[in-house]
């Protein structure tokens, strides 16, 4: 799978035949230590680090999740896959004017909860 973030990176092949080179996970947690996150992605980040302390060790580590999410989301829609993402919504790719676009599509829940 790729990575979003390094193209050509591979965050978690599924096949032998595979020949992508795997993240150099000390430089990629360097990257994140220089980094600015978006006030979300923080939270996201920091929060996977409370949720689950047993499985992410730092916001590094939990970040590196978040970045295999991002890189799912990527790949579904370039394979013109919708991805769904339970609780959130969907995001699919429409063609527009010869120009594709990458829709989103709220949950009800979702759509419901912002419109309170």
């Amino acid at each position: 799978m790729p990575n979003q973030d390094y193209p050509g990176v591979c965050m978690a092949c599924t096949t032998p035949e595979c020949n992508v080179e795997a993240a150099d996970v000390s430089a990629y947690a360097k990257r994140i230590r220089e980094i600015e996150l978006p006030h979300y992605t923080e939270a996201i980040v920091n929060n996977l680090v409370s949720a689950m302390p047993d499985k992410f060790a730092n916001k590094e580590e939990a970040y590196m999740a978040f970045d295999v999410m991002k890189a799912i989301i990527a790949m579904g829609l370039k394979d013109a896959d919708t991805v769904g993402l339970e609780g959130i919504g969907e995001f699919r790719v429409e063609k527009a004017g010869g120009r594709k676009n990458v829709v989103f599509t709220p949950e009800r829940v979702l759509a419901d909860m912002v419109n309170e």
